[in-house]
């Protein structure tokens, strides 16, 4: 298979131990990949692992390595662990040239590689002019950049848009397929506190929270498609005011002994673009931690997120 990559460069006014200190101190990776999350703080681990906080909250961001010290870094998506960031800085000019590489798009489900390839390159171009006008103490060049296209979560047909995350979990296709579709077992890892009822797992079925002081079902879904243990495909039940339909598709492979669930949640097109890439942004960062619920209730962990979602 040819190996799918997307790389950007710039050059940056400034020495490589600046420019790596902005690329590996999380207080500084703050400031310019992620200004739409203002207030946030990012902390690292002895292990590299970087995780974003949003007052007592913290969620699994990157891990990073550095390869070679002020010279090759390269950070790792999570939970996802597929999409490689790579950071080359050399001298040039009396300054820096940074370079940026991504792959392990080949590891993606076919049909969405393409997809995150066209996002990539145009999500990077932003980023490293917001890094160096960070390094240059200048105002962010794009204050509303996103983090979603920069790692591949994002998707964008003709005719959809959505989010797509993934994580890798130590059980059987089986064993996933039961716990994203028996309502006892969804309750466990998404809503605790809140039981959710199944009318029948086949085409047509209604997956919904029930509310017996009015009577009525909540946040209804509806099977769309059953294909155990490989897809499930469920869509919302709209609830006025709001008039969006969305898609939810959970795809299961095998991998390493294990599965690897991808969800992918589309429908955004519907929405006006003042509110879409702040939601899908939001909901980024939300499925990923949907899924760490999701495998570490499977492999019998405790929940990251216990309050759920």
């Amino acid at each position: 298979m040819e190996r799918l990559m997307v790389e950007r460069s710039i050059w940056i006014a400034a020495s490589r131990e600046q420019v790596w200190k902005a690329i590996t101190h999380p207080d500084q990776i703050a400031q310019w990949l992620v200004p739409n999350l203002p207030g946030v703080l990012m902390k690292n681990d002895a292990n590299g692992k970087i995780t974003v906080h949003l007052g007592e909250m913290g969620v699994d961001f990157v891990i990073l390595e550095a390869d070679e010290e002020l010279h090759q870094a390269t950070i790792h998506s999570l939970p996802d662990r597929l999409i490689a960031v790579t950071y080359t800085l050399n001298d040039e000019k009396g300054g820096t040239q940074v370079t940026v590489a991504l792959t392990g798009f080949e590891s993606l489900p076919e049909g969405a590689r393409e997809d995150r390839l066209a996002q990539g390159g145009p999500a990077w171009e932003k980023a490293l002019q917001n890094l160096k006008n960070h390094v240059d103490g200048a105002e962010l060049a794009f204050p509303q950049a996103f983090v979603g296209p920069l790692f591949g979560y994002w998707r964008e047909t003709r005719k959809t848009v959505a989010i797509e995350r993934s994580i890798w979990i130590a059980a059987p296709r089986e064993r996933v397929w039961r716990a994203i579709t028996d309502p006892k077992q969804i309750q466990q890892w998404f809503s605790p506190a809140t039981p959710w009822e199944l009318s029948a797992l086949e085409v047509g079925g209604r997956l919904y929270v029930y509310d017996a002081e009015n009577d009525t079902e909540m946040y209804t879904q509806t099977i769309e498609l059953v294909d155990p243990p490989h897809r499930l495909v469920t869509r919302s039940v709209a609830e006025p005011p709001d008039t969006m339909v969305q898609d939810t598709m959970y795809t299961l492979v095998e991998e390493n002994g294990g599965t690897r669930l991808t969800l992918t949640y589309s429908g955004y097109e519907q929405e006006l673009d003042d509110t879409r890439w702040s939601h899908m942004e939001e909901n980024s960062f939300g499925f990923g931690m949907m899924l760490q619920n999701t495998k570490a209730f499977i492999e019998g962990e405790a929940l990251p997120f216990p309050g759920g979602f």
